[in-house]
């Protein structure tokens, strides 16, 4: 008996090296693929391939919208994406440096920057049924950092800032995250916040959709930072 439980012993542990040999030789195969870009135009090849994420190798000058329009993750590197050319062209749907569109998935992680040029165009924005989610990074806009026309947005962390105020009477940092109001009522576009850091706006009470607008999810609040310099609100669990 002793000798068959030895061979038992045996055949167990090569069975297990085996699986183990096989597993990790499948990771190797078939695990996360990555293209690294170092320029706007390798940006704009990558997102026509199938790699599932992009990392940003350089900081990038973005000559027009990047658009997303498949599911995909940014890995932002500690790299900024900026522009110094306008992007602005609203006859050409051409409002922010990322633009999530045709049902397009873009993860935004890496604590990178966007950072757009003043008094020109927002960080990203989201329409024809897209989906935005950002885990942590900066995003400086022009009235908004954030704009869904027609989607949807998940904030789950990075700090949003604005340039250019908002004309509008008593709403000059109102508009920091923002959907467009013919969607919204539609209920066709939605912001939902878990995390970030929100400089002069209240993501849990602002006026970007009528008085004591409210994108924080339930179970989660915005608290006003007392060591901050100006007024700004940090979204965290209750």
């Amino acid at each position: 008996m002793g000798l068959i439980k030895s061979k038992k012993f045996w055949a167990v542990s090569i069975i297990a090296v085996l699986l183990v040999s096989f597993m990790f030789l499948a990771t190797a195969c078939c695990g996360t693929s990555t293209t690294n870009v170092s320029t706007y135009a390798e940006f704009v090849d990558a997102l026509k391939g199938t790699s599932e994420v992009i990392k940003l190798e350089k900081d990038i000058l973005v000559e027009a919208p990047i658009v997303v329009t498949r599911e995909v993750v940014l890995d932002m590197n500690g790299k900024t994406l900026s522009n110094e050319v306008d992007i602005w062209d609203e006859g050409a749907n051409a409002w922010a440096i990322i633009s999530v569109r045709e049902g397009g998935v873009l993860t935004v992680e890496g604590n990178g920057k966007i950072q757009t040029k003043e008094n020109d165009c927002y960080a990203i924005d989201v329409m024809d049924g897209g989906h935005l989610v950002v885990n942590d990074g900066e995003f400086v806009g022009n009235i908004s950092a954030v704009y869904v026309y027609e989607g949807s947005a998940q904030i789950n962390g990075g700090t949003y800032s604005i340039q250019q105020k908002s004309e509008v009477q008593g709403k000059p940092n109102e508009f920091v995250l923002n959907l467009e109001d013919a969607h919204r009522k539609e209920d066709t576009a939605s912001i939902v916040v878990t995390g970030g850091t929100f400089v002069e706006f209240n993501p849990q009470n602002c006026k970007a959709e009528g008085d004591n607008t409210n994108f924080v999810k339930d179970g989660y609040v915005a608290t006003l930072d007392k060591t901050a310099s100006v007024p700004t609100y940090v979204v965290s669990a209750e």
